[in-house]
């Protein structure tokens, strides 16, 4: 059944800022989808889906407000403005050159004072550099100060540099998921080996149930077996507890997820 995009994004723990990062989104978006003020674009929708690690159709593309929230502010449409009654002008004469006073010049303007930055910014800062394994302390070195006492722009420079960086790949290796929902280069790596060697696996199902057989597919979210009787079989990973690579003749059986 679809859920709100809301409550899924709070099951899988992640803040706003982590799920516009994984999404490829901007964070007013995500929070204009969320509390319903705007419906999912269907462009989006695949890319909120591999961001919460869920089918499309878990998510609902209305998205109902979280109860006891009041509404976004919206701005004032432009047919308020033009239903509003013009105010009459009364056009007067233009002075005389005679008449004109002298123009007094201006005071100089005080130094802009540079704006803190925002709480999300912080967010996505600790999230890029989690995902670079960077560590906090050797930014704050470089820069000089800690990063909440840097200046909105500096912050803005600093994350366009990390996702330079993270879309380039230089992001370290894990050598398991930091999540429990996480497909990441582990998991592909030990499934790609195993369908290249015509290995079967082994599923343990939520249900107690068992499915065996040899994997000729797979992706972020379901297995493909070929059972003994030639019978092909997707089955979702979100109905599996587990799964173990089914052991060769005189060998160990090796654990998967």
């Amino acid at each position: 059944m679809a859920d709100n995009l809301w409550a899924l994004r709070e099951q899988k723990k992640l803040s706003v800022a982590t799920m516009a990062s994984r999404a490829g989104l901007s964070i007013g978006l995500i929070m204009e989808y969320e509390s319903g003020h705007r419906s999912i674009d269907p462009r989006h929708l695949s890319k909120l889906a591999r961001a919460l690690y869920v089918d499309e159709a878990d998510i609902k593309l209305n998205t109902e407000p979280r109860p006891g929230t009041g509404p976004l502010e919206r701005q004032v449409r432009r047919d308020e403005y033009r239903s509003a009654p013009a105010p009459a002008i009364q056009a007067a004469a233009p002075p005389k050159p005679s008449e004109r006073a002298p123009r007094t010049p201006r005071a100089p303007l005080p130094p802009r004072i540079a704006a803190p930055p925002r709480p999300s910014q912080l967010a996505h800062l600790q999230d890029l550099l989690t995902r670079l394994g960077r560590s906090q302390a050797d930014v704050e070195a470089e820069h000089g100060k800690p990063l909440a006492e840097l200046d909105r722009l500096t912050v803005s420079a600093l994350l366009g540099k990390l996702q330079t960086e993270y879309r380039a790949g230089k992001v370290v290796e894990r050598r398991r998921a930091h999540l429990p929902e996480a497909v990441d280069q582990f998991e592909l790596k030990y499934l790609t080996a195993v369908q290249e060697a015509n290995a079967s696996l082994n599923l343990t199902l939520f249900d107690g149930s068992h499915l065996t057989g040899q994997l000729i597919g797979f992706g972020p979210y379901n297995f493909t077996l070929r059972q003994a009787d030639g019978a092909e079989v997707t089955v979702a990973k979100l109905a599996l507890v587990c799964y173990t690579r089914v052991p060769e003749a005189g060998g160990s059986q090796e654990p998967g997820a």
